[in-house]
């Protein structure tokens, strides 16, 4: 019924009013802190333009609903981000429910919960990359705010370096913070071809 898409589209677009924790973390200066659905947004962008340019075989369509419903947990668990303290595993029942409570009344219900599944187990070729394209846009809008003067390693905390493998990085002395970022989450990368070679002979160098 078009009441429930009305419903749903209420409900799920709270998450413009949602910021993304990392930036509130990392204290970014910058006058508005992006939402989850910029993010998501991005996430859709940036997937529609490396699957032209990578020419993969996959299904497009289900990478976008995956990269959007997946988000929608975030209504009930808020925005984890790596340096989080919270119990990740005891999350995943929580914020599945939370998903499935929100189309339960869609038509589409069934698919969006399979897609939402294949999602967070990451075996298909479609949920590597989309899960791949979450992690990457969160790295390319940290070295945005790099580029821009309104965050890097002055900002991190004695807190955020009990985090061994952040302490790791920055103790080595060769990393900047979007260097950082990118090494962090590069096993999702790698399997199209976005590896520390790419990062550190185009990425890095690709300014804002």
């Amino acid at each position: 019924m078009l009441k429930d898409a009305f419903i749903f589209y209420y409900k799920a677009t709270e998450l413009k009013d949602m910021l993304r924790q990392g930036a509130v973390v990392w204290k970014v200066k910058k006058e508005r802190y992006e939402s989850i659905a910029e993010h998501t947004f991005g996430c859709m962008i940036l997937a529609i333009s490396l699957c032209s340019e990578l020419s993969l075989k996959l299904n497009l369509e289900n990478v976008l609903i995956m990269l959007t419903i997946h988000e929608l947990e975030e209504l009930a668990i808020g925005d984890i981000t790596p340096l989080s303290p919270e119990n990740k595993t005891e999350l995943k029942e929580k914020a599945r429910d939370s998903v499935l409570n929100l189309v339960k009344d869609l038509k589409e219900n069934k698919k969006l919960m399979a897609l939402t599944d294949e999602f967070n187990l990451c075996e298909t070729k479609e949920a590597k990359f989309a899960r791949a394209i979450d992690k990457l846009e969160c790295v390319l809008e940290f070295k945005k705010y790099q580029d821009m003067g309104q965050v890097s390693l002055s900002h991190i905390t004695s807190e955020m370096l009990k985090h061994k493998s952040l302490k790791a990085y920055v103790d080595s002395g060769k990393y900047d913070l979007a260097d950082i970022f990118f090494l962090y989450h590069s096993p999702a990368f790698k399997e199209f071809g976005i590896d520390e070679n790419f990062w550190f002979s185009l990425l890095k160098n690709l300014k804002y």
